[in-house]
């Protein structure tokens, strides 16, 4: 794999990958802030790698949904290096899907299958993780749990 980009003063960085979408990370010596941080960038790849894990695994699990989203909330730390403190990534589904497996799709995820979650959280971020189904929390800011922590579910 590679990516490559190219400096844009007043603009960002921009990506010069051929046959890929153009991307633009947040110029840091503009004062415009309509592009994205390299670190949403990263909540961004957290949450679509994570997401990736769950819109592959419940299918295989038989369970139905009607739609899914999901929205990744963090805090820096003050001091340098501004790593992540706490990331809570909410998946927010609708179509009655059966909690107790997407929960384990999640704790899947999040614990043998995310390498870029995996990687923030051996790097000190309290990952966490919140559950929404038709509307209603049922998991908030949960831990993830490794595979042999969480009650195997019979099909």
């Amino acid at each position: 794999m590679e990516v490559s980009f190219r400096y844009s003063p007043g603009k960002g960085f921009v990506s010069t990958v051929p046959g890929k979408y153009e991307l633009v990370l947040r110029d840091p010596n503009a004062p415009d802030s309509s592009s994205y941080s390299p670190t949403e960038f990263q909540m961004f790849a957290m949450g679509a790698c994570s997401s990736a894990d769950l819109v592959t695994i419940l299918p295989k699990m038989r369970v139905p949904y009607d739609t899914f989203s999901c929205t990744v909330e963090a805090e820096r730390r003050d001091e340098h290096p501004k790593t992540l403190k706490f990331v809570n990534i909410k998946y927010n589904f609708t179509g009655n899907p059966d909690a107790d497996k997407v929960r384990k799709a999640i704790n899947l995820s999040l614990t043998k299958y995310c390498h870029v979650s995996i990687l923030a959280h051996r790097g000190g971020a309290d990952l966490r993780y919140t559950l929404i189904i038709d509307g209603k929390t049922i998991d908030d800011r949960l831990e993830p749990k490794e595979p042999g922590e969480i009650k195997e579910l019979r099909d």
